[in-house]
């Protein structure tokens, strides 16, 4: 199924305060939101020893989307290909109860290592004091999409009304506050309500209880299928990026299990950027084999949804995980100016990029 409809630019969106996309046609991004409640088994690999006896240490990924979604695809992946096991990992990769909790977490020594959303990383940092560092970036623009109905959404329409979202004041909430306070809407002016990230959630929007809500792409891509009448605004705040988000003790303790995660996640990116639509292919064969959810099992979506992901993982310079800190630093004085964070600080506290690879 085809839409044909507006897209707004970023400048698009900071002038008309919105960006609309048929979602027949879709601009590349998926999810940086956190994940609802509902307990979901970690998974484990079953391997001992990596790829030529090489022995592995244990490792535990903290995942704040649930292992339903393309935002996961690096460790799902990474897990399935045996490139953590080569690089001397047994991992689990654990998905909790949204960014919040990855923190709690970390902080309580329960994994190495998290994804998580800058906002939420500088709030622990630069309001809470707490012990984190951002070892890295996940993708390079915000993935969240919220669905609507409206053929030309704007933030200026929702006040007074209600909109969606997976959790309250996790990174999907406040990167829709930022949003609206960039286009000069108060976020108070927008009431939330915690749904489900599923495309049934549209029939609230459909008969009016909610104005919209807050997804992944790939349910987007899914929602816009079977909705002709769906649309799919992009919110246009930069502080609303994926980052790896580990604790100073983390580094201190498992530096060298940390370096070889992030390898492995690098060879996992560089697979897939830039390459031909046959390793897209593999790809979603790979994860069909353990893993299922609408947008992966649909043969429709899947690749589109993949793709998308995988354009969200570079830069402008080709770089894959290499923090650009003009934007962050820009994205900190989004911050302070919205009242998230406290002004003062120096990004460079927050930021080691000594666990990347060369």
């Amino acid at each position: 199924m085809s839409n044909n409809g507006p897209v707004l630019s970023r400048r698009g969106f900071l002038t008309r305060a919105g960006a609309a996309v048929l979602m027949g046609v879709a601009a590349p991004s998926i999810l940086a939101a956190c994940a609802p409640g509902g307990s979901a088994a970690p998974a484990k690999s079953n391997n001992t020893g990596g790829a030529g006896n090489v022995p592995t240490v244990p490792f535990t990924f903290l995942s704040f989307l649930p292992l339903t979604s393309f935002t996961v695809t690096p460790e799902m992946l990474g897990d399935l290909d045996g490139t953590f096991k080569k690089n001397g990992l047994d991992i689990t990769l654990e998905p909790v109860h949204g960014s919040a909790q990855a923190t709690q977490l970390l902080l309580a020594n329960k994994g190495q290592v998290a994804r998580n959303g800058l906002i939420d990383a500088m709030v622990a940092a630069f309001t809470q004091n707490q012990p984190v560092v951002v070892t890295g970036i996940d993708t390079y623009a915000t993935g969240i999409r919220i669905v609507t109905t409206a053929k030309n959404p704007n933030p200026s329409d929702w006040a007074g009304k209600t909109m969606g979202v997976p959790s309250v004041n996790g990174t999907s909430d406040k990167t829709l506050s930022m949003s609206l306070i960039e286009a000069g809407i108060d976020p108070k002016s927008v009431k939330r309500q915690l749904v489900g990230l599923s495309a049934g959630t549209f029939d609230l929007v459909k008969n009016g209880t909610l104005v919209g809500y807050i997804v992944s792409a790939d349910t987007a891509f899914l929602v816009a299928k079977q909705n002709p009448e769906a649309r799919v605004f992009t919110p246009s705040t930069g502080a609303g990026i994926n980052i790896y988000m580990t604790t100073k003790d983390q580094v201190a303790q498992n530096g060298d299990a940390l370096k070889k995660y992030f390898t492995a996640i690098k060879e996992v990116k560089s697979g897939l950027v830039d390459a031909p639509d046959k390793a897209i292919t593999t790809a979603i064969d790979a994860l069909r084999s353990k893993y299922s959810w609408a947008a992966l099992d649909d043969v429709h979506i899947a690749p589109d949804a993949l793709k998308a992901q995988v354009a969200l993982w570079k830069n402008p310079s080709g770089q894959i995980g290499a923090p650009d800190m003009d934007a962050i630093e820009k994205s900190y004085e989004e911050l302070v100016k919205a009242g998230f964070v406290p002004g003062g600080k120096k990004i460079e506290d927050l930021i080691d990029t000594s666990l990347l690879p060369s």
